[in-house]
Order: C-alpha cells, then sequence, then structure tokens
C-alpha cells in the first residue's frame, strides 16, 4: 500500500528533488519549516511542498516522515519528532533517518523514537540528488524495512539490507568515504596541478589513465561550493565509526581536513531552485583565487 502524505524535514537541495519526484506521483508533500531560512523556505515553496504551522500537525497528517539533515542535525531533528508525536498521541508513524550519520548515531536515534512508538528505519541515499527518479537508490535497514518498499511506486529505489536498525548506516559512512575521498583528494591535486600550470594536462591524462572517473565526480566537486561542510561531517562519522570499531582511520580524516578547508571560504548560498551553479573549471578557478590550501 502506498503513501499518500509525507513529511520531509528538511528541504534542501536532496529535500527538493525528493519533494518534486514524490509529488509528480500526486504525493502530498508536507514540511514544518518556520524554524528555517528564507531560502529553505522558497525552495520548499518552488518543489510544492505543503508547509505546516507547526511540528505537531505535521505528525499528525503525515504517514511518513524523511529525516534528510547535515548529520550533526540528525539527532535533534528525532528529538523534535519525538517530542511532537509524544504531545499528539500519534501512534504507527514510520520515520525513515536517511541522513549519513554514523550506526552509533543511528542507534541513538532509535533511541529517541522508541518511547513515543515511531517505527524507525535506518536510511541512506546513494547518488545524487539531480538523479532522484533517475538511478539513485536508498537502502534501509531495521524492522520495519520493508514497509518503505512502497516508494518504489513513486521510481524511488529500495534496498532492504537487514533487520538491524543501523545497517544502512554502516553502508553509507563506508561508501561515502569513497566519494568525499576522491572530491578531497581531487581537489588537492587540481590544486597543484593549477599552481604548477599544468591544470588541462593533467586532467587529460587523469582522462586517459582512467576514463570517465572525474567527470563522474566533477558536479559533486562543484557542490562543494554549498555542501563542502555537510561533507566533512560525514567524514568525521566515518572516523568516529572506524573508532568505535577498533579501527583506526587515516584517509577519512586526510579527506576532511580538505573540506573543512573548502567550507572555511564561504563560497555561497544554497540555490532556492535545488540548481547547481557552476562548472568544474570554474570552481577550481574559484577555489585557487580563494587561497584554498595555500600554505603560509
Amino acid at each position: 500500500m502506498g503513501f499518500e502524505r509525507i513529511g520531509i524535514l528538511s528541504i534542501g537541495e536532496m529535500g527538493f528533488h525528493w519533494a518534486k519526484l514524490l509529488k509528480s506521483h500526486g504525493v502530498d508533500v508536507l514540511t514544518y519549516d518556520q524554524d528555517r531560512g528564507e531560502t529553505s523556505r522558497k525552495r520548499a515553496a518552488n518543489a510544492g511542498v505543503r508547509s505546516l504551522p507547526s511540528m505537531t500537525q505535521l505528525v499528525n497528517d503525515a504517514e511518513l516522515i524523511v529525516s534528510i539533515v547535515i548529520p550533526s542535525a540528525a539527532k535533534r531533528v528525532a528529538e523534535k519528532v519525538a517530542d511532537a508525536v509524544m504531545q499528539s498521541g500519534r501512534r504507527d508513524l514510520l520515520y525513515l533517518d536517511a541522513n549519513a550519520i554514523s550506526p552509533m548515531t543511528a542507534d541513538d536515534i532509535a533511541g529517541v523514537l522508541a518511547p513515543a512508538g515511531v517505527s524507525f528505519v535506518d536510511g541512506c541515499i546513494i547518488g545524487s540528488a539531480a538523479r532522484m527518479g533517475k538511478g539513485t537508490i536508498v537502502y534501509v535497514s531495521g524492522a520495519a524495512a520493508e514497509r518503505l518498499c512502497a516508494l518504489e511506486g513513486f521510481n524511488i529505489p529500495i534496498k532492504v539490507l537487514g533487520p538491524r536498525s543501523n545497517q544502512a548506516s554502516a553502508f553509507k559512512v563506508v561508501y561515502a568515504g569513497l566519494t568525499k575521498g576522491l572530491q578531497g583528494l581531487f581537489c588537492e591535486l587540481l590544486m597543484g596541478a593549477r599552481r604548477f600550470g599544468m591544470l588541462q594536462e593533467i586532467r587529460a591524462q587523469y582522462e586517459e589513465s582512467f576514463p570517465g572517473l572525474l567527470d563522474k565526480v566533477s558536479s559533486s566537486i562543484v557542490g562543494l561550493r554549498i555542501h563542502a561542510s555537510r561533507r566533512a561531517e560525514e567524514m568525521d562519522e566515518l572516523k568516529r565509526t572506524f573508532n568505535h570499531n577498533g579501527m583506526e582511520s587515516f584517509m577519512a580524516p586526510a579527506a576532511q581536513k580538505v573540506l573543512q578547508a573548502i567550507a572555511a571560504l564561504d563560497l555561497g548560498e544554497a540555490s532556492a531552485t535545488g540548481v547547481r551553479q557552476g562548472d568544474l573549471l570554474e570552481t577550481l578557478e574559484l577555489f585557487y583565487e580563494k587561497g584554498l590550501l595555500k600554505y603560509d
């Protein structure tokens, strides 16, 4: 049985594309954004999302809440939902945490939601926001994970990893280590190539040696103008996950430092239409002009 009313917290770039896809299939997409900035509210309006006046009304009206926020906000959002559910007396609310969080954070969120009677599903999104409905996959785990298969009726592929409430988060942080690691590595190397006056030549050699690889990463590098801080948080989640399980991580902290350096450039604001600005060469030149990785 499909969903008719889905709440999304919040309508960032990924949430915007989720909302657009769901709306195209006739879903009533809801949010609570009174505590969000003007750009976020405009983005929700542009996606056709119905903004509700309170979190309590959101949990009452929605059949499913999807949390798509920065990792550091994931538990805080779950706490607000749990409080609203307790106040409203709502039963059988389904909650999908689709954030790039550690398995430990997923366990914490499950613990926050359980006393309120909320059915928690751990999830992760593999693929870009712009490819929602065109290949981006949502992996899920937990006792209620099978219920999310109803989203496939809206052209959102769902893969169930298993019954544990933190499997999807473990999957995501390891996968993110590759994608964000490549972004950080390419940024560092291409800044060097730009410094040595060989940017075009090194790009050509990368393409010859690893056909298509840089092109696959290019859009994500452009997205670092806005999302570098979020992606640095993901690398911290990966590092903490390894440490929690008795392993030391060397690559995640290195990628985190590059992403934090990009975030510190403070290059702009997210678009109200969910569209990324610029291309790879423009972005690299902007990074270079702003002094990315410059050693004083």
